[in-house]
């Protein structure tokens, strides 16, 4: 598991890092892709299209729809611990890109295609710091715990039954997003 990979003091401040800049280059290229993507359309259709996305992502959240997520599942690669600090930081940035990562929800897609079809820049960059800052607070949570293999099955078995809470609470971001 990540917290086990990346647990020393500097490792984690290197993956903390690269989260931040991970995070910041997706956001960059969404509002640029996004801008040449929503110049030929008015903003009514922009909002219709993020809301379809948001209510789609939604429902997969609880359970009424089932379709893969755009995803590249793949383990802490062993360079982690091998090469101390730069490791870190390049995990953390392909973790930040979401390019190497497990995903188990749907809800970093709906802040994916809001930002590219609504966001302004200040906001991209707001929403990247904030996706950077959860990765960070699960890492600094597993770091902080007493014993790792009983945060890891807490994590494991508790995440799930937060699904609903978690898209309960997308609810009225989603819509202030799309409100503007």
């Amino acid at each position: 598991m990540l917290s086990s990979s990346v647990r020393r003091g500097i490792d984690i401040a290197g993956f903390i890092a690269g989260l931040f800049v991970g995070a910041g280059a997706v956001t960059f290229v969404l509002v640029v892709v996004g801008s040449v993507l929503r110049a030929p359309f008015p903003m009514l259709v922009l909002q219709i299209l993020v809301a379809a996305a948001a209510v789609v992502f939604l429902l997969r959240e609880l359970d009424v729809l089932s379709f893969p997520l755009l995803q590249n599942a793949r383990l802490v690669p062993q360079f982690v611990t091998k090469i101390p600090f730069w490791g870190a930081v390049q995990f953390g940035v392909e973790m930040g890109t979401g390019m190497r990562t497990y995903s188990p929800t749907g809800l970093p897609h709906i802040m994916a295609v809001s930002i590219m079809f609504l966001a302004s820049w200040e906001e991209a960059f707001l929403a990247g710091a904030g996706f950077a800052a959860a990765r960070a607070l699960m890492l600094l949570t597993f770091a902080a715990a007493r014993n790792k293999m009983e945060a890891d099955t807490a994590f494991y078995f508790t995440l799930p039954k937060l699904k609903v809470l978690f898209a309960a609470l997308a609810v009225p971001v989603v819509a202030m997003l799309v409100i503007g």
